[in-house]
């Protein structure tokens, strides 16, 4: 089971999940996505914020999402249909400190070669102020799309 280098569990995983699981939580991971996620950090140089809400940060909706999560509860409750890659452990949205997040992207496409199951990253015109990442998709490379 692989542990990421550069993030605790907490910050990939909802409050929900890790009060449930703990360490444990590790397993829902493909590893490979772990081992994308330190790749990231390494390629951006600078610390990335995904969950903090162990720290009493604001964020707790970044990285997988259970079905208590406001963001899932809300389309339970409205009848839609809900099937984000945060709630398949296949999604995460990263807050690089002090970076743009055009420039992240620009560093990561550059680096494009490294990255075998990330497959898109949403367009920043829709997302300034974080950068998602995710697995979705059987294309060779990385992707920009439109939510």
């Amino acid at each position: 089971m692989y542990k990421c280098k550069y993030f605790k569990i907490q910050e990939l995983v909802c409050p929900h999940v890790y009060e449930k699981y703990g360490d444990k939580s590790w397993e829902f991971f493909n590893e490979e996505f772990l081992k994308e996620l330190d790749i990231i950090r390494e390629v951006l140089g600078v610390p990335i914020t995904i969950n903090n809400w162990n720290i009493g940060g604001q964020y707790k909706e970044s990285g997988n999402r259970c079905q208590f999560c406001s963001i899932v509860a809300k389309k339970i409750a409205n009848k839609e249909l809900n099937m984000s890659m945060h709630n398949l452990y296949q999604a995460f949205d990263l807050k690089p400190k002090g970076l743009e997040i055009k420039k992240a992207i620009e560093i990561i496409m550059d680096n494009v070669y490294r990255f075998k199951v990330i497959k898109r990253i949403e367009n920043p015109d829709y997302t300034s102020t974080w950068l998602h990442v995710d697995t979705k998709g059987h294309h060779k490379g990385i992707r920009i799309f439109n939510p």
